[in-house]
């Protein structure tokens, strides 16, 4: 699994909530990747410690995220637990968007409080399964934002041999533990899961609600700090970053939440979020059209 930084953990254990290094948090960057293009990633937010993050901005993050609602935002169920596999209280965390940088502070950047932790409730730390979790927002994200902007779902998994993208602040050479100053992204191929499960690969050991994305002969992943983070396809959310076998290695692509597989626990459990993103002409066209029907 994408493991945190050593900073974080034991800045954790001081707050007294130590993070497990088989659960979340972060360390660093895309494997084989380039700088990502700010248009291309306005869905992208990171997660990040509040504790860390009053003390110096940028120190705090831990995971990426997805905005699918104005005030909801998608990632990995591993993120959120401490060393007991518990998730933290939602007052511990902060979520930032609108830049590409991690360590500055641009005008337009995003930053809210997090008013609720929604997790699978059938999360399973150990074997990795159903790790995909809902962050509500204290703030909405305006419909008008430049920078930061909601990103739609895909509603059947893709086939394998589709291109796909995948961004974060993750370490960018295996085994690094240091985050990267700005979001770098990679382009990687959606692999069979009967060649992702194999007996050369990862065994069997891969469950519904997961699927694989990389390159067959390695070099390209998701790394160390971009758990919880986007695998966007055709400009729309796939995959939530969630584990692999070290990073970038032949036969071992990564591994990501299936965003279409969880749809419907996104929905249910998302709800009056989502909802929020219906746009005002819509709502209000749904009222006249109800005063009106209702008049004879």
């Amino acid at each position: 699994m994408r493991a945190p930084t050593v900073g974080t953990i034991l800045s954790a254990v001081a707050l007294g909530s130590c993070l497990s290094l088989a659960a979340g948090g972060p360390d660093g960057r895309i494997i084989g990747g380039f700088e990502a293009f700010p248009e291309d990633t306005r869905h992208q937010v990171s997660l990040r410690l509040k504790h860390l993050e009053d003390r110096e901005f940028g120190r705090g993050h831990i995971c990426g995220g997805s905005l699918i609602g104005p005030k909801l935002v998608l990632t990995a169920a591993h993120c959120l637990m401490d060393s007991l596999g518990r998730p933290l209280g939602p007052h511990n965390y902060v979520i930032v968007g609108g830049s590409t940088e991690r360590l500055t502070q641009p005008p337009d950047t995003f930053t809210s409080l997090v008013s609720e932790l929604i997790v699978h409730e059938a999360y399973d730390d150990e074997l990795s399964r159903n790790d995909i979790a809902l962050l509500r927002l204290s703030t909405a994200v305006p419909s008008n934002y430049l920078t930061l902007a909601v990103i739609s779902l895909w509603e059947e998994s893709p086939v394998p041999g589709t291109r796909c993208q995948v961004s974060g602040w993750g370490t960018t050479i295996a085994g690094v533990q240091q985050s990267t100053e700005r979001l770098m992204a990679v382009n990687v191929t959606i692999v069979a899961m009967s060649s992702c499960n194999a007996t050369d690969s990862y065994d069997g050991e891969l469950a519904p609600g997961m699927m694989c994305a990389g390159q067959p002969e390695g070099g390209k992943d998701s790394c160390q700090g971009d758990s919880g983070g986007p695998l966007v396809c055709q400009g729309r959310l796939a995959g939530v970053v969630s584990f692999g076998y070290e990073c970038g290695l032949p036969n071992y692509p990564g591994v990501y939440s299936d965003v279409a597989y969880y749809r419907e626990w996104i929905q249910k459990n998302g709800a009056s979020a989502l909802a929020s993103s219906v746009p005002l002409w819509i709502g209000l066209l749904a009222v006249t059209a109800a005063y009106f029907s209702s008049r004879r």
